[in-house]
């Protein structure tokens, strides 16, 4: 069984946005690094997401641009593998019904 590679659980996350009507765009900052991979744009609002292979971690960098986005409001999320990406649509799924 091979380990899926970070693009793999990226293309799932795009996929599985698609198919719950979700945008989900890359988000490139070429002032600031460390900037989340997507912008999750949903009825419930608009949440950044990091995307790592299985096991993978922030770097410094990426652990204070998190922090700072959190620190203004904004959700920020880490998915790491499928069953990451199944639990972050199903929490912006129940939270359009709240």
């Amino acid at each position: 069984m091979t380990v899926p590679r970070e693009r793999d659980i990226e293309d799932y996350l795009l996929a599985q946005c698609r198919a719950h009507g979700f945008l989900c765009l890359k988000f490139v900052s070429p002032a600031r690094g460390g900037v989340p991979d997507r912008i999750v744009v949903a009825p419930r609002g608009i949440v950044f997401v990091e995307v790592k292979r299985p096991g993978g971690r922030l770097r410094k960098l990426q652990q204070r641009t998190h922090a700072k986005l959190r620190g203004h409001g904004a959700e920020v999320h880490v998915v790491d593998d499928k069953p990451g990406v199944d639990a972050f649509i199903a929490h912006l799924l129940e939270a359009r019904f709240h």
